[in-house]
């Protein structure tokens, strides 16, 4: 991976600098945010905490990746002016632990449950046709009534 400062702003009012760069990366993939911050962080000499990758954008089929990058002076106005959000996209994400998978035992409780909740759904179309009333019938038609 080759990576060139094409265009590099001071922007004071915002405690920041401001870099457009050029990656050239032959017979490799678009290069990683980390990747990218750990070689600004070098050339630039500056900490990788206070690195925010705007954007990286290639074409299609090209080996040229091309993005913009802002270099904060501080945390505080790092986190003054970049959301929250962007700020998270830069951290390395935290591997959460794969959830337990449910033995077979309580697959099949479930399986037995079931047969039994639709016996019940069966019964009250019955009940309808020959005549009798559901509970929940019963309110609605005193309702009417009165």
């Amino acid at each position: 991976m080759e990576m060139e400062i094409a265009e590099k702003n001071d922007n004071p009012l915002l405690h920041r600098q401001e870099v457009q760069i050029v990656i050239r990366h032959e017979n490799k993939g678009t290069p990683k945010r980390k990747e990218v911050i750990q070689s600004l962080s070098e050339q630039l000499k500056a900490k990788k905490d206070l690195i925010v990758i705007a954007h990286l954008k290639n074409k299609y089929g090209k080996t040229e990746t091309q993005g913009y990058a802002k270099i904060y002076a501080n945390a505080e106005a790092l986190n003054r002016i970049e959301t929250k959000p962007s700020i998270a996209r830069q951290k390395p994400s935290e591997k959460k632990p794969p959830k337990a998978k449910k033995s077979k035992k309580e697959e099949k409780v479930k399986e037995e449950t079931e047969p039994v909740e639709e016996t019940t759904q069966k019964e009250t179309p019955e009940k309808e046709a020959q005549g009798e009333t559901t509970e929940k019938e019963t309110p609605v038609e005193e309702e009417k009534s009165e």
